[in-house]
């Protein structure tokens, strides 16, 4: 067997496993629940990448540990495409048991380890399913399918928003579906003579492209849906940055002030900017931006007019006694704070507002 040893290809490979780690991580600070799915799946193929390094440079014997680490991350990759997919469009589904024959194969991997520590003589398991590169296309396979049922867009009324989104996923699951057709090529063409070593690294340079680019433009999901980013990738040239702009921060205030009649959240008096972001799938930058620019106010002063419309209302029925209590029902932490709100807005306090409205004054 040839001494292990790195050249000019597993060397670029090899940092391309590094990169793949440093936007893990960069995700992962991103603190955005929505690309965790998309993190792990850059994850999954850094260690992909990392074990074919280590089998081009004849380091398997010396970690012999990663051998099945390809088969179980090629049975994440499908499963976290279609997680990203549903969390971007509000659908629940049952995540643990699209990933039980990830489990069952990093099982293998668990028994594997334990027998080259020596600590276990066990047959290793689940062959069928770390053993059979068809059976993990198919998995793949199946799973994009799945993946492509959730985007769909159905006429030219629909917001800006939702044909941005629309756009969005055709791009990510065609990147992934580019990622799937690479291995197979694989598998294909090691059955012919002119295959060599090139033609594999070929191959796992359009796959690295394909998730490196998922990775950069998930990383980059805020401002995508923004508007402000690579606008042309996702709409014709015909519609300029300015306006597709305004357009995407019209359908996100709509989207805002829908929430906050229907939903009342400013009620929470513990209510922050975060917490309404999560509540309605914004980044906290986002949110902020669309309040500031549409309403010409800052976030506390936006909530507080809603709270102030909800005290309006439940003056109208009530009496100078029940007073003490609105303030804090409607979401204001300080007695102090909502007159001085209140007096602002009407030049009046609330008991004179009530004798007002009690008296038609």
């Amino acid at each position: 067997m040839p001494e292990p040893s790195l050249d000019s290809w597993t060397s670029l490979f090899l940092l391309a496993a590094a990169t793949g780690l440093y936007l893990f991580v960069l995700l992962l600070l991103n603190r955005n629940q929505k690309t965790l799915p998309i993190a792990f799946l850059i994850l999954a193929f850094s260690l992909i990448l990392f074990q074919y390094v280590l089998y081009w440079t004849n380091y398997t014997s010396h970690f012999p540990y990663f051998n099945l680490i390809p088969p179980f991350c090629y049975y994440l990759t499908g499963p976290l495409v279609y997680l990203y997919i549903s969390h971007l469009y509000g659908i629940k589904i049952k995540t643990i048991f699209h990933f039980l024959i990830g489990a069952s194969v990093l099982l293998s991997n668990f028994i594997l380890w334990l027998n080259y520590l020596d600590l276990t003589k066990w047959d290793v398991p689940f062959k069928i399913l770390w053993g059979s590169p068809w059976l993990i296309f198919a998995h793949m396979l199946l799973y994009l399918l799945l993946s492509l049922r959730e985007p769909k867009t159905n006429d030219q009324k629909q917001s800006e928003y939702l044909h941005l989104r629309y756009r969005w996923c055709k791009i990510l699951l065609s990147l992934y579906g580019l990622f799937i057709l690479s291995y197979l090529s694989y598998y294909v063409l090691v059955m012919f003579p002119f295959f060599n070593e090139q033609w594999d690294y070929m191959i796992s340079i359009v796959m690295s492209a394909s998730i490196y680019t998922i990775g950069y433009f998930v990383f980059k999901e805020p401002q995508i849906f923004n508007g402000e980013l690579h606008a042309h990738l996702f709409f014709p040239k015909s519609r300029s940055k300015e306006s597709l702009e305004e357009a995407l921060l019209n359908d996100f205030f709509n989207k805002v002030t829908k929430h906050m009649k229907e939903k009342k959240p400013f009620t929470n008096n513990e209510l922050r900017l975060v917490h309404l972001a999560d509540q309605l799938g914004f980044s906290t930058h986002l949110l902020s931006k669309v309040i500031n620019k549409k309403s010409g106010k800052n976030f506390n002063n936006f909530v507080n007019d809603y709270r102030l419309i909800e005290a309006e209302d439940m003056l109208k029925n009530s009496s100078a006694n029940s007073i003490k209590s609105i303030y804090f029902d409607v979401g204001f932490n300080s007695k102090a704070t909502f007159y001085k709100a209140f007096k602002k807005k009407h030049n009046c306090s609330p008991s004179e507002f009530i004798q007002k409205n009690t008296y038609g004054d």
